[in-house]
Protein backbone atom coordinates (compact mmCIF):
# COMPACT_ATOMS: atom_id res chain seq x y z
CA UNK A 1 0.00 0.00 0.00
CA UNK A 2 2.76 2.74 1.19
CA UNK A 3 4.62 1.79 -2.52
CA UNK A 4 1.07 2.33 -4.24
CA UNK A 5 0.92 5.25 -2.68
CA UNK A 6 4.29 6.28 -3.34
CA UNK A 7 3.92 5.66 -7.21
CA UNK A 8 0.42 7.89 -7.35
CA UNK A 9 2.03 10.69 -5.41
CA UNK A 10 4.91 10.60 -7.94
CA UNK A 11 2.61 10.54 -11.12
CA UNK A 12 0.53 12.95 -9.76
CA UNK A 13 1.98 15.97 -11.28
CA UNK A 14 2.36 14.27 -14.97
CA UNK A 15 -1.45 12.89 -14.62
CA UNK A 16 -2.02 16.96 -13.39
CA UNK A 17 -0.37 18.47 -16.07
CA UNK A 18 -1.73 16.59 -19.19
CA UNK A 19 -4.98 16.75 -17.95
CA UNK A 20 -4.84 20.67 -18.29
CA UNK A 21 -3.18 20.23 -21.39
CA UNK A 22 -6.30 18.33 -22.55
CA UNK A 23 -8.66 20.58 -21.29
CA UNK A 24 -6.90 23.62 -22.94
CA UNK A 25 -6.83 21.58 -25.98
CA UNK A 26 -10.51 21.05 -25.77
CA UNK A 27 -11.56 24.31 -24.90
CA UNK A 28 -9.25 25.59 -28.70
CA UNK A 29 -11.04 22.71 -30.21
CA UNK A 30 -14.38 24.09 -29.13
CA UNK A 31 -13.88 27.37 -29.96
CA UNK A 32 -12.61 26.29 -33.38
CA UNK A 33 -15.80 24.10 -34.07
CA UNK A 34 -17.36 27.65 -33.49
CA UNK A 35 -15.57 29.74 -35.62
CA UNK A 36 -16.20 27.53 -38.85
CA UNK A 37 -19.85 26.88 -37.78
CA UNK A 38 -19.92 30.91 -37.68
CA UNK A 39 -18.51 31.12 -41.72
CA UNK A 40 -21.47 28.21 -42.48
CA UNK A 41 -24.98 29.40 -43.08
CA UNK A 42 -27.60 29.03 -40.25
CA UNK A 43 -29.61 26.75 -41.23
CA UNK A 44 -31.01 24.53 -44.27
CA UNK A 45 -34.45 24.03 -46.04
CA UNK A 46 -35.98 20.82 -46.75
CA UNK A 47 -37.50 21.43 -50.04
CA UNK A 48 -40.19 18.60 -51.33
CA UNK A 49 -42.55 19.09 -54.45
CA UNK A 50 -46.16 17.82 -52.97
CA UNK A 51 -49.04 16.62 -55.56
CA UNK A 52 -52.17 17.92 -54.72
CA UNK A 53 -53.68 15.49 -51.45
CA UNK A 54 -50.29 15.94 -49.80
CA UNK A 55 -48.15 13.20 -52.34
CA UNK A 56 -44.91 13.70 -53.32
CA UNK A 57 -44.69 14.54 -57.27
CA UNK A 58 -41.94 16.29 -59.77
CA UNK A 59 -42.96 19.85 -60.67
CA UNK A 60 -44.20 20.46 -63.90
CA UNK A 61 -42.62 23.09 -65.79
CA UNK A 62 -39.24 24.33 -64.68
CA UNK A 63 -37.03 22.22 -61.87
CA UNK A 64 -36.41 23.29 -58.72
CA UNK A 65 -33.19 24.63 -58.23
CA UNK A 66 -31.00 25.05 -55.38
CA UNK A 67 -30.96 28.86 -54.40
CA UNK A 68 -27.49 30.65 -54.10
CA UNK A 69 -28.35 31.77 -50.91
CA UNK A 70 -29.20 29.31 -48.60
CA UNK A 71 -28.36 25.65 -48.32
CA UNK A 72 -30.95 23.64 -50.18
CA UNK A 73 -31.50 19.93 -50.73
CA UNK A 74 -34.05 18.73 -53.07
CA UNK A 75 -36.19 15.11 -51.86
CA UNK A 76 -36.10 12.19 -54.75
CA UNK A 77 -39.65 11.96 -55.57
CA UNK A 78 -41.15 8.51 -54.43
CA UNK A 79 -44.54 8.77 -56.44
CA UNK A 80 -46.61 6.54 -59.58
CA UNK A 81 -47.28 8.35 -63.02
CA UNK A 82 -50.67 8.16 -62.18
CA UNK A 83 -49.88 10.20 -58.89
CA UNK A 84 -48.27 12.88 -61.14
CA UNK A 85 -50.03 16.30 -61.28
CA UNK A 86 -51.82 17.50 -64.68
CA UNK A 87 -51.39 21.14 -64.19
CA UNK A 88 -48.87 23.98 -62.07
CA UNK A 89 -51.98 24.64 -59.85
CA UNK A 90 -51.96 21.01 -59.07
CA UNK A 91 -48.53 21.68 -57.24
CA UNK A 92 -47.43 22.81 -53.98
CA UNK A 93 -43.90 24.04 -53.14
CA UNK A 94 -43.34 23.35 -49.42
CA UNK A 95 -40.30 24.45 -48.12
CA UNK A 96 -38.85 23.50 -44.71
CA UNK A 97 -36.55 25.38 -42.70
CA UNK A 98 -34.29 23.20 -40.30
CA UNK A 99 -32.77 25.55 -37.83
CA UNK A 100 -29.15 24.35 -37.14
CA UNK A 101 -28.28 25.90 -33.49
CA UNK A 102 -24.60 26.71 -33.07
CA UNK A 103 -22.39 25.23 -31.15
CA UNK A 104 -21.93 26.82 -27.68
CA UNK A 105 -18.79 29.00 -27.28
CA UNK A 106 -16.47 28.00 -24.97
CA UNK A 107 -17.26 29.18 -20.95
CA UNK A 108 -15.73 32.47 -20.30
CA UNK A 109 -13.33 32.63 -23.71
CA UNK A 110 -12.79 35.68 -24.75
CA UNK A 111 -10.32 34.84 -27.68
CA UNK A 112 -6.93 33.68 -28.31
CA UNK A 113 -3.63 34.41 -28.36
CA UNK A 114 -0.61 33.33 -30.54
CA UNK A 115 3.07 33.92 -30.55
CA UNK A 116 4.39 32.27 -33.80
CA UNK A 117 8.17 33.33 -31.97
CA UNK A 118 7.94 30.88 -29.38
CA UNK A 119 4.94 28.23 -30.97
CA UNK A 120 2.79 29.53 -28.96
CA UNK A 121 -1.17 29.11 -28.99
CA UNK A 122 -3.51 29.79 -25.88
CA UNK A 123 -7.36 30.16 -24.79
CA UNK A 124 -7.86 33.24 -23.52
CA UNK A 125 -10.28 33.08 -20.51
CA UNK A 126 -12.09 35.90 -18.99
CA UNK A 127 -10.40 36.85 -15.24
CA UNK A 128 -7.50 35.60 -13.75
CA UNK A 129 -8.32 33.13 -11.66
CA UNK A 130 -6.61 30.19 -10.37
CA UNK A 131 -9.05 28.28 -11.83
CA UNK A 132 -8.81 29.62 -15.24
CA UNK A 133 -4.91 29.91 -15.22
CA UNK A 134 -4.64 26.49 -13.93
CA UNK A 135 -6.24 25.93 -17.73
CA UNK A 136 -4.88 28.71 -19.92
CA UNK A 137 -3.77 32.17 -20.08
CA UNK A 138 -6.52 34.97 -18.56
CA UNK A 139 -7.30 38.72 -18.93
CA UNK A 140 -7.14 40.65 -15.90
CA UNK A 141 -10.12 42.43 -15.07
CA UNK A 142 -10.50 46.07 -15.36
CA UNK A 143 -7.90 46.30 -18.06
CA UNK A 144 -8.45 46.98 -21.63
CA UNK A 145 -10.15 44.89 -24.37
CA UNK A 146 -8.75 43.37 -27.58
CA UNK A 147 -7.91 46.33 -30.06
CA UNK A 148 -9.40 48.52 -28.24
CA UNK A 149 -8.25 51.68 -26.61
CA UNK A 150 -6.11 50.81 -23.18
CA UNK A 151 -3.98 48.29 -21.85
CA UNK A 152 -5.48 44.78 -22.75
CA UNK A 153 -3.29 42.54 -19.70
CA UNK A 154 -3.12 39.00 -19.51
CA UNK A 155 -1.85 36.66 -17.31
CA UNK A 156 -0.55 33.17 -17.38
CA UNK A 157 1.84 30.88 -15.37
CA UNK A 158 5.43 29.86 -16.20
CA UNK A 159 4.87 26.51 -16.18
CA UNK A 160 8.01 24.24 -15.79
CA UNK A 161 6.74 21.53 -18.79
CA UNK A 162 8.77 23.18 -21.92
CA UNK A 163 6.21 25.06 -24.18
CA UNK A 164 3.33 25.21 -21.80
CA UNK A 165 1.38 28.60 -21.10
CA UNK A 166 4.10 31.27 -20.59
CA UNK A 167 7.33 29.17 -19.93
CA UNK A 168 9.05 30.68 -23.23
CA UNK A 169 7.74 33.98 -22.76
CA UNK A 170 11.14 35.18 -21.72
CA UNK A 171 12.65 34.74 -25.45
CA UNK A 172 10.02 36.94 -26.97
CA UNK A 173 12.07 40.33 -27.38
CA UNK A 174 10.73 43.92 -29.02
CA UNK A 175 9.89 43.74 -32.49
CA UNK A 176 8.44 40.11 -32.06
CA UNK A 177 4.58 40.03 -33.07
CA UNK A 178 1.15 38.73 -31.10
CA UNK A 179 -1.66 37.93 -32.18
CA UNK A 180 -5.48 38.15 -30.56
CA UNK A 181 -8.15 36.49 -32.50
CA UNK A 182 -11.20 36.99 -30.77
CA UNK A 183 -13.23 35.33 -33.32
CA UNK A 184 -15.15 38.56 -35.44
CA UNK A 185 -11.81 40.71 -35.28
CA UNK A 186 -7.71 39.75 -35.76
CA UNK A 187 -5.58 42.17 -33.49
CA UNK A 188 -2.15 42.10 -34.00
CA UNK A 189 0.19 43.96 -31.60
CA UNK A 190 4.30 44.87 -31.94
CA UNK A 191 6.21 44.09 -28.90
CA UNK A 192 7.92 47.43 -27.85
CA UNK A 193 9.08 46.88 -24.11
CA UNK A 194 10.64 43.57 -22.44
CA UNK A 195 10.63 44.36 -18.48
CA UNK A 196 11.22 42.42 -14.69
CA UNK A 197 9.17 44.64 -12.22
CA UNK A 198 8.18 43.66 -8.39
CA UNK A 199 4.82 42.35 -7.89
CA UNK A 200 3.73 45.38 -6.38
CA UNK A 201 4.59 47.32 -9.32
CA UNK A 202 1.38 47.64 -10.77
CA UNK A 203 1.14 50.71 -12.67
CA UNK A 204 2.55 48.00 -15.04
CA UNK A 205 -1.55 47.40 -15.78
CA UNK A 206 -2.36 51.16 -16.46
CA UNK A 207 -2.57 52.51 -20.02
CA UNK A 208 -1.11 55.73 -22.07
CA UNK A 209 -2.68 58.17 -23.48
CA UNK A 210 -5.10 56.89 -26.48
CA UNK A 211 -2.94 53.71 -27.24
CA UNK A 212 -4.09 50.35 -27.96
CA UNK A 213 -2.02 48.49 -25.99
CA UNK A 214 -1.21 44.78 -24.51
CA UNK A 215 0.56 43.44 -21.47
CA UNK A 216 1.57 39.75 -21.03
CA UNK A 217 2.48 38.98 -17.59
CA UNK A 218 4.10 35.80 -15.70
CA UNK A 219 5.99 35.32 -12.83
CA UNK A 220 10.18 35.34 -13.09
CA UNK A 221 12.27 33.50 -12.24
CA UNK A 222 10.25 30.10 -13.19
CA UNK A 223 11.45 28.77 -9.64
CA UNK A 224 11.16 30.65 -6.48
CA UNK A 225 9.24 33.33 -8.72
CA UNK A 226 10.56 37.40 -6.90
CA UNK A 227 9.60 39.09 -10.08
CA UNK A 228 7.38 39.21 -13.15
CA UNK A 229 8.20 39.31 -16.73
CA UNK A 230 6.28 41.83 -18.64
CA UNK A 231 5.90 41.77 -22.17
CA UNK A 232 4.55 44.88 -23.61
CA UNK A 233 3.60 45.81 -26.87
CA UNK A 234 1.47 47.80 -29.13
CA UNK A 235 -1.55 47.57 -31.74
CA UNK A 236 0.14 47.59 -35.20
CA UNK A 237 -3.33 45.91 -37.45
Amino acid sequence: MLILLGVCLFLYPTINDRYETYQQHQILKQWQDNMQAMDQLPGEENVEVLAAGGSKATPVGSDVTPSPDASVWINEPLVSESAKPTSVSDTVVKVVATAKPPPAKPKNMEGVLSIDKIDLKLPILSGATMDNMKIAVASIANTGKAGAIGNYAIAGHRNLTYGKNFNRLDEVVPGDLLEVDTGSNKFVYRVDEKLYVLPTDVWVLQSKDSNREITLITCDPMVDPTHRLIVKGKLVE
